[in-house]
Parts: C-alpha cells; sequence; structure tokens
C-alpha cells in the first residue's frame, strides 16, 4: 500500500469521524497533510536507524579491536609457554 493510499484513507476515515463530507479541495489538501506527514515520520525513523547503525558499527569496530588484541596477547602466552616446554 502506498503512502498516498494510506494518506486517502486516513482522509476519508476523518471525514466519516467527522460526520462532515469535505469538498473534493478539502479531501485532497487533507490527503496531502497526511502523506506529507507519513513521508516525515518515515524519513525521521530512517534517519534514527541510520544513526544507531553507524554508532553500533563505531562500536562494533572498537569490540572487534579488542578481541582481535586479546587473541594476539593469547596467541603470544600461548607460544612463549610452548616454546619453553622444548
Amino acid at each position: 500500500m502506498t503512502f498516498r493510499t494510506r494518506a486517502e484513507q486516513t482522509a476519508q476515515a476523518i471525514g466519516d469521524t467527522l460526520d462532515a463530507a469535505p469538498s473534493a479541495a478539502q479531501s485532497k489538501q487533507i490527503a496531502d497533510l497526511i502523506e506529507r506527514v507519513i513521508i516525515d515520520s518515515y524519513q525521521d525513523a530512517a534517519g534514527r536507524c541510520a544513526k544507531v547503525a553507524r554508532e553500533f558499527r563505531g562500536a562494533d569496530k572498537d569490540l572487534a579491536h579488542k578481541v582481535a588484541d586479546e587473541i594476539r596477547r593469547d596467541n603470544i602466552a600461548l607460544i612463549a609457554n610452548l616454546s619453553s616446554m622444548r
């Protein structure tokens, strides 16, 4: 379902709720406003999701470096221990 279809359905529901029959021009204006709100809300949500993804990716990189460093240290310790056993 498109944003426009949702906006038109919502405009119709508003008219039904108010027991008013808006003119065709008024219905179009209402649907335009609703469509704009839907699109703006979607863009805001997408922006927030992108921000969280960027922050998570940064945190993930930091975590990956910490894990890699720990593995490297453990490997060095293992090699040192095995070398001393010879």
